[in-house]
């Protein structure tokens, strides 16, 4: 039982990944509808799971450190893509409410935003990417299972 408990809470890169590409669509789509989105954080708890992860298959302490601090890099992005979305939903659902909102203001909006996610998952690859170059393939897949 207490293994199973273990296994629930390992985070990966590809959960990370996951929650990346799904979370802001996901919260847009919830704001856009009136609703207002439960704020979402990457814990410190999230951090620390990552940290034991990496310190448990990478053995040497200089790439291990790399490796960790990418993990946390991408920790950080995944909270920022979430306080974008929910900038993006205030803003939206303020043109919402204004009858005198234009079309143009609601796509100079989306337009905006959609640069700073441009950024954004220009980032996460990079950082993905030096993870990659900092592991072996058997170290990927047990950090990524």
């Amino acid at each position: 039982m207490k293994e199973r408990k273990n296994t629930m809470k390992k985070i990966s890169a590809k959960k990370v990944t996951v929650l990346l590409l799904l979370i802001a669509p996901a919260i847009w789509l919830i704001a856009s509808c009136s609703s207002t989105p439960e704020k979402f954080s990457l814990s410190h708890y999230t951090a620390d799971e990552w940290t034991a992860l990496v310190n448990k298959t990478i053995p040497e302490q200089e790439r291990a450190a790399k490796v960790k601090q990418l993990g946390l890099q991408l920790i950080e992005l995944a909270n920022s893509t979430t306080q974008d979305v929910e900038e993006l939903s205030a803003k939206a659902t303020m043109l919402n409410e204004n009858y005198k909102a234009t079309k143009e203001e609601t796509q100079r909006l989306f337009s905006e935003f959609s640069e700073t996610r441009k950024a954004a998952f220009a980032e996460y690859r990079d950082i993905i990417f030096a993870m990659r170059k900092e592991v072996s393939a058997e170290e990927w897949e047990k950090l990524t299972d």
